[in-house]
């Protein structure tokens, strides 16, 4: 709980849905920008899916093969220091010895010289393809943004007027329109309520 790491990218397995950023760990969960963003790009899916999802987590959004090349030379270099005194790539302490632990178990305080490749490979792909599970929403069911709404085509953009009823206007959330985190959002409901103030005040007039 508390532990961030600045650049890491959250990922749904077998789909294009993936956000990178900072990342935080919370007493409940994941949060922070990526988390966000990918929340907010896979909202439609993780509603069909009834928000159960595998979630995957590349820690420091590199390649597999990149990473695996740096913990060698790290073991090269450092053959009789334990594995839990070098942490690379500047990872959190916590989340380190958390990755360590997931991974070699009972051997997490082994020597770097006493990884072989089998492990190496199996450190790198906790690293980069970090597995967990999307168990519903969050704790207090609380949503940032709501996704989803009357539909753009339905509406004069310049008025945001109905196409179908007369003098019936559409703003803030009820349209379907959403961005990334709450700031765009406001921005959104504030920019569309005066789109439609200023039509109906236009045609009052």
């Amino acid at each position: 709980m508390g532990t961030v790491v600045e650049n890491a990218t959250a990922f749904i397995p077998a789909t294009h849905y993936r956000a990178s950023g900072p990342l935080l760990i919370t007493h409940w969960g994941m949060s922070g920008p990526a988390i966000l963003k990918l929340s907010s790009h896979a909202a439609r899916h993780l509603s069909d899916c009834r928000y159960e999802s595998p979630l995957a987590v590349n820690w420091l959004s590199m390649r597999d093969a990149d990473v695996v090349e740096a913990l060698q030379a790290i073991a090269i270099s450092n053959p009789q220091k334990k594995v839990t005194t070098i942490r690379p790539f500047d990872l959190p302490s916590r989340l380190w010895d958390y990755l360590l632990e997931k991974t070699l178990g009972n051997h997490a305080s082994c020597r770097w010289s006493e990884l072989g490749k089998k492990e190496l490979n199996r450190l790198a792909n906790a690293l980069c393809n970090d597995s967990y599970a999307i168990s519903g929403r969050a704790v207090f069911k609380d949503e940032f943004v709501t996704c989803g709404g009357v539909s753009l085509q339905s509406v004069n953009p310049s008025t945001l007027e109905s196409r179908h009823v007369h003098n019936l206007f559409f703003a803030g959330e009820i349209l379907d329109i959403d961005g990334i985190t709450g700031g765009f959002n406001f921005q959104a409901a504030w920019t569309t309520a005066y789109t439609v103030a200023k039509s109906i005040c236009e045609k009052r007039e």
